[in-house]
């Protein structure tokens, strides 16, 4: 039986949760979220009942991802192979699973001990999803919740734990520059949708650097710029292309949190069973022109690993 996969929900954990609060609501247009006992919040971009959870905590980070099976039978046969391979997944109870709205869901860790959870039924909402900021609505259903962008050193675990384990494919795989950094990058693909996660080793404190969110009118993303330059939201990367076969059109800018978000329109889709892996260098077609803020961010994060990789060297001259 083969399994299906798709994105279904991030967990954002935050110590500005006010914030938070005013981006979902005036940057992302969303409507009034759903409040947990635990005092999340949970909002829809689409017929979901959440797809974005908003917990109050000490850090400002990514705290889990959701992906969800087509079903329990296909939930089961992944527990199966991930057991098999040595991992032992936690069955949430029923508090959280109401939490998440999802009728099932286990968890596990990730190479980077990042939390991953592994669901199925999603609940949906009563009513219908409905934004002014984005009247024609997300690009989700059976392509998942636009993409997740996550940090590591360690390519080659993550890709074996995603692709291997939980069957994701590689799109394509990045190696380029971008100023004084290298960045290299694999795209992962577990449906039609280009990439619903991608792995970047780049210089970066946080787990997460971007998510995004595919609008179905490519207006509503230049309103959304306009938008996020009249609130002050801190902007990352103007309006840009990304090159074939994604296309997407999009900008970023910055969260509360300091990580990103990306909003775009276009993305192309692909036919996982007949796809290839690709090899660029190329990060956007046009556009997507750094702001300084940016540039003085990575800046900042590149002279931190540097310092970090000195301290864990050993002084010259020490025993070895």
């Amino acid at each position: 039986m083969a399994i299906s996969l798709r994105l279904a929900y991030l967990v954002f954990e935050t110590r500005k949760p006010a914030r938070w609060d005013r981006f979902m609501r005036e940057m992302l247009g969303l409507p009034a979220p759903a409040v947990h006992p635990d005092g999340s919040t949970g909002w829809r971009v689409d017929g979901a009942c959440q797809r974005l959870v908003v917990v109050p905590g000490t850090r400002d980070d990514l705290l889990a991802l959701g992906l969800e099976c087509g079903d329990a039978a296909q939930l089961q046969q992944l527990l199966e192979r991930l057991r098999a391979a040595g991992h032992r997944p936690l069955q949430a109870d029923a508090a959280l699973c109401r939490q998440r709205g999802v009728r099932a869901l286990w968890s596990l860790h990730d190479p980077a001990q990042g939390l991953v959870e592994l669901c199925w039924g999603l609940e949906q909402a009563a009513t219908p999803f409905a934004s002014a900021a984005f009247p024609d609505g997300f690009e989700t259903g059976a392509l998942g919740l636009g993409h997740v962008v996550l940090v590591s050193h360690d390519l080659p675990a993550m890709e074996a734990f995603y692709g291997e384990l939980l069957g994701f494919g590689v799109t394509e795989r990045l190696d380029t520059r971008v100023g004084p950094v290298h960045m290299r990058g694999t795209f992962l693909h577990c449906n039609r949708r280009h990439h619903s996660l991608a792995l970047f080793d780049l210089p970066a404190s946080q787990r997460i650097h971007h998510f995004m969110l595919q609008a179905r009118a490519t207006r509503d993303v230049g309103r959304a710029f306009e938008r996020a330059e009249a609130l002050g939201v801190p902007l990352a990367l103007e309006l840009g292309q990304h090159p074939d076969p994604d296309g997407t059109f999009s900008f970023y800018g910055d969260t509360p949190s300091g990580f990103a978000f990306e909003i775009g329109a276009q993305t192309r889709e692909i036919d996982p069973a007949q796809w290839r892996t690709m090899h660029t260098q190329q990060t956007s077609a046009w556009g997507h022109r750094p702001r300084l803020r940016l540039k003085l961010r990575m800046a900042g994060e590149l002279l931190k690993a540097r310092l970090r990789r000195t301290r864990r060297q050993p002084a010259r001259g020490a025993a070895l």
